[in-house]
Formats: C-alpha cells, sequence, structure tokens
C-alpha cells in the first residue's frame, strides 16, 4: 500500500512550471494530497491552470496573497502541516516549491518512481526527527536532461508528528522532539533555471517587494547586503551571455532523463523548459555579446560618472574647509 504523503506548495505567477508540476505530482500522489497556496496570481494561464486543478480535486488557498506571505511560507507551512495532522493525517509532509520535482536516489541513480519512493521513505515513517534531504540537481535551461549535483543547499521535511517550525525556504527546521536530524535519499529535481527572459521575469517578481525601484544600482546596493533573494538581483543584472556561460562551465554534472521522460509520458511539452535559441549558432552568439559589452559599458560609464561627481563633492567640501 503507497503511504500518504502531503505536498505543501505557494506559488505566484508560474506560468511556465505549474502545469508540469502538477501533473507530475498528481500522477505520484493523490490530487486530495497536494496542496497549492496560490500568492496572489493575476496571469490569465497561470489562474486558468489553478482552477483547472481544483477541478480535479486539488487543493487551492488563496488567502496568502500578499508579497510578505511569500516570504512567510515556513510559518505558514508549519502551522498547515499541524493542521493536517489533526484533521487530515499523512505519513510525510513535504514543504516544496513550483520548481522542486520530488524523487530519491536508487544505487546513485535518480528515480522519479513511486515504488522507488515508497521504499525510500518507509524507513522513516514515525520518526520524530528533522528529515533531511541532502543533495538536489539543478536543470540548465540550455542543456535538457543535464543537471549540476548540489550539496550545499538541503531541505528538510517532516513525518506525521514531527513538525514544529520550519525557515522559509525549507532549508531547516526544528521537531518536537528536538534538534535531532536524520539524512535521507530523497532529492529534488530542481528547474530554479528558466529560459532567460522568464528567469528575469520571476526574478524581478520575487525582488519587487525587497527593492521597490529596482534600477542597476539599487540591486547592486541589495546583492551586497547578501539579505533574503539577493540571488534574484543578481539574476536582474546578468546579461544572457553571462547566463548561458554559468551553465557551461556547470561542475558535477549529472545526465540523467527520468524526469523528462516521465513528463513526456504524461504528454507534457517539456520544450517551454528550455531556451528556443540555438545556442552554438553565430547569430545568437553575437547577438548576446553584443547586449553584454553594451551594458558593461553603460555600467562602466555610470560607475565614471558616480565616481567624478563623488570627487567634486570631495573637492568642493575640501576648498570650503580651507577658506573657513
Amino acid at each position: 500500500m503507497s503511504l500518504r504523503i502531503a505536498l505543501i506548495m505557494m506559488q505566484k505567477n508560474e506560468t511556465i512550471l505549474l502545469d508540469p508540476w502538477l501533473r507530475y505530482h498528481e500522477a505520484m500522489i493523490s490530487d486530495q494530497s497536494i496542496f497549492v497556496f496560490d500568492n496572489g496570481s493575476s496571469d490569465p494561464h497561470t489562474l486558468a491552470t489553478l482552477k483547472a486543478a481544483e477541478c480535479r480535486g486539488v487543493s487551492v488557498n488563496r488567502i496568502h496573497n500578499q508579497l510578505q506571505d511569500y516570504f512567510a511560507r515556513g510559518t505558514i507551512f508549519a502551522q498547515f502541516i499541524n493542521h493536517l495532522d489533526r484533521e487530515n493525517p499523512h505519513d510525510f509532509y513535504f514543504p516544496i516549491d513550483c520548481d522542486e520535482f520530488l524523487a530519491c536516489t536508487v544505487n546513485g541513480q535518480l528515480s522519479c518512481s513511486r515504488d522507488d519512493l515508497d521504499r525510500s521513505l518507509i524507513d522513516f515513517i514515525g520518526n520524530d526527527e528533522v528529515l533531511s534531504i541532502p543533495r538536489k540537481y539543478v536543470n540548465s535551461p540550455y542543456h535538457p536532461n543535464r543537471y549540476s549535483e548540489i550539496q550545499w543547499c538541503k531541505k528538510c521535511f517532516f513525518a506525521q508528528g514531527a513538525c514544529q517550525s520550519l525557515v522559509d525556504g525549507f532549508h531547516a527546521g526544528t521537531s518536537k522532539a528536538g534538534s535531532g536530524e536524520a539524512e535521507t535519499n530523497i532529492t529534488y529535481i530542481e528547474f530554479h533555471y528558466r529560459p532567460y527572459q522568464e528567469h528575469r521575469r520571476l526574478s524581478k517578481q520575487k525582488i519587487a517587494y525587497l527593492v521597490p525601484n529596482p534600477t542597476r544600482k539599487a540591486l547592486a546596493a541589495y546583492i551586497k547586503s547578501q539579505r533574503s533573494n539577493f540571488h534574484a538581483a543578481i539574476a536582474l543584472l546578468e546579461s544572457e551571455y553571462s547566463y548561458l556561460h554559468t551553465f557551461n562551465n556547470q561542475p558535477k554534472t549529472l545526465l540523467d532523463s527520468s524526469l523528462l521522460d516521465r513528463l513526456e509520458e504524461l504528454d507534457v511539452d517539456v520544450s517551454k523548459l528550455f531556451s528556443d535559441s540555438n545556442v552554438k549558432s553565430f547569430r545568437f552568439q553575437v547577438k548576446i555579446v553584443a547586449q553584454h559589452f553594451y551594458q558593461k559599458t553603460i555600467d562602466f560609464a555610470d560607475q565614471t560618472i558616480f565616481t567624478l561627481r563623488s570627487l567634486a563633492g570631495n573637492i568642493k567640501r575640501l576648498i570650503r574647509n580651507q577658506n573657513q
């Protein structure tokens, strides 16, 4: 018999990922065990996708629709897990993002099989510790089936009755038994990186609450602060030339078709998840290099003007002080 697994996810305007995420996980677990918190979506395609999912039995909660609710996900989800424990108990609760696809590793290989998932979880039924997802596999929007293994950004989940608290991003939590932690072979296949323009759109959405006027100077200052979601500011300053070359030099890459094969079995159009440009074409390379160096020139000019103005101000202050 399959374990009862609850997925709890918050999203806003995830235009290209929401439908694949839903269809993948609905095929893996019960519709009635998927709980989507909508954070104020306005995109018509996203709204239609949510409505269709509700008709299939997915729970959609629209109460937490303010941007500040997104940064309170840890608290909101911990409270909701405790609610489920009382009213609709599950064997396991996964706080998860819309770009994360639940999977496991078997003998060092990725598996999207529900049977393998159950076998990976069965020994943790009733475990009262924080359950750890020690690694994930992050996509490239230019290279289908290629992933980077990331071991420094763990996530967590809970067995029934264990959840005490969660931090935003679900990287850590506490259990009702204390601070103990048990490592599992559960993993996420993460589509954090979208085609360039979509990646910029979502990054701007994520940082709007934190940097209301996202000029390049304001974004650079926010990056230096290393505060929440500063990676979204990095994305907004990055040219497509730099973005592409990030994926040409990925360390610890893994080639695996498990997820895309499964999505194609479910008739999901996976082409939307990847860049539609021929990245090896001379024309594309010239375009992104030209855009990259044009922006570099603008940034250099702005920095030079700022430096000269600062220098002029210092000289004026020095002369004024000498005349007093």
